[in-house]
């Protein structure tokens, strides 16, 4: 990692290098006003995003929040190496408030970024697909983590691959250092990532995809499995997605949502999808509910549903084979869309 100390300064002319007059931000202020001014510095986060200073949660501000052009988002926790925090303690602290933003759920982050941006709301930025991308982000609790600091120390650097260990493949967790220095009126900034390459991996590696599925992509994968009854099956669930769709709606979620890994089924038009599709790395069709995926959602309402995964809903969401189940896809889906109701507090 760069070192600040070792910064020397020369103007044109000048025989001699000196150190700077200043090795310090003048505060933690300063630091968050140069994130949130070229955001594309954080690591993951392309040229063109957006960003908030002080965005408020339940149990306090992050100090800077980024939504990409294509809708990712990432929280940004800036602290300076003279702080007397401890590193640990910050990481919980994001952690904290990124807990906040899933709980009060898409609505509510667009608000509060309104506020926080003087009453201009992303719906004038972003793309309806990208507003899209980033409600389902939001839903699905996947918001990338960084922390930025004057000086990276070891102890930091060993939580943010301990991090990604951990985290989900969608999830990055990076740090930026941003070393600082002013001589006069020249200001020297010096930035260097940690983190990058690790959440690059991991984003290669999410399902074996380098990019999200669609609805045409994700039937043409399935029919290339080895097991045709898998594609059926799938099919045959499109097919009662779609009669649902037809009906009434009571809300007006799509009734897909695509990610990396897999593919998220909604019913009646309803925000908190009863579960989601993805090809395991054996090359089998399997199912996951999402009473693990969404804090706002009603565990108990997902009971119906986790007996015919052969699970409870106090297990992990893990994913099942649907060829190892016993039930048929009209089963599935009835038992999907009552579950659909009760979780989204409209049975």
């Amino acid at each position: 990692m760069t070192d600040s100390s070792k910064i020397l300064v020369r103007r044109d002319g000048e025989k001699d290098w000196t150190e700077p007059e200043s090795r310090s931000y003048r505060g933690e202020d300063q630091l968050q006003e140069v994130v949130a001014a070229s955001p594309h510095w954080v690591p993951r986060v392309p040229e063109g995003a957006f960003s908030v200073r002080e965005f408020y949660t339940s149990v306090g501000p992050v100090d800077v929040m980024i939504v990409a052009p294509d809708g990712a988002v990432t929280a940004v926790e800036c602290k300076l190496e003279s702080n007397p925090e401890k590193r640990r303690m910050v990481i919980g602290q994001l952690i904290d408030y990124t807990s906040a933003i899933l709980q009060a759920g898409p609505d509510g982050f667009m608000d509060q970024w309104r506020r926080a941006n003087g009453g201009v709301g992303l719906e004038s930025v972003l793309t309806p697909d990208a507003l899209a991308e980033l409600r389902t982000r939001l839903e699905t609790a996947t918001i990338s983590l960084c922390w930025v600091a004057d000086r990276l120390d070891d102890d930091l650097r060993r939580l943010i691959e301990y991090l990604n260990e951990v985290t989900e493949d969608r999830i990055a967790v990076t740090a930026l250092q941003l070393a600082y220095a002013r001589h006069g009126d020249l200001e020297l900034l010096i930035p260097s990532t940690y983190g990058g390459e690790i959440a690059a991996a991991k984003a290669a590696h999410a399902g074996g995809r380098a990019e999200y599925w669609t609805r045409e992509k994700f039937v043409e994968a399935v029919a290339d499995l080895e097991n045709s009854a898998d594609h059926a099956f799938l099919m045959r669930l499109l097919e009662l997605l779609d009669e649902n769709a037809q009906a009434p709606r009571l809300d007006e979620k799509a009734p897909l949502a695509f990610e990396k890994r897999g593919v998220f089924f909604y019913a009646h038009g309803l925000r908190y999808p009863p579960f989601q599709l993805a090809i395991s790395d054996e090359g089998r069709l399997t199912i996951a509910g999402c009473w693990t995926k969404f804090k706002n959602a009603r565990d108990p309402g997902f009971a119906q549903l986790a007996e015919l995964l052969g699970l409870k809903v106090t297990d992990p969401a893990s994913f099942v084979p649907v060829g190892d189940l016993n039930t048929t896809p009209e089963e599935l889906w009835r038992v999907a869309e009552q579950t659909a109701l009760d979780i989204n507090g409209r049975g």
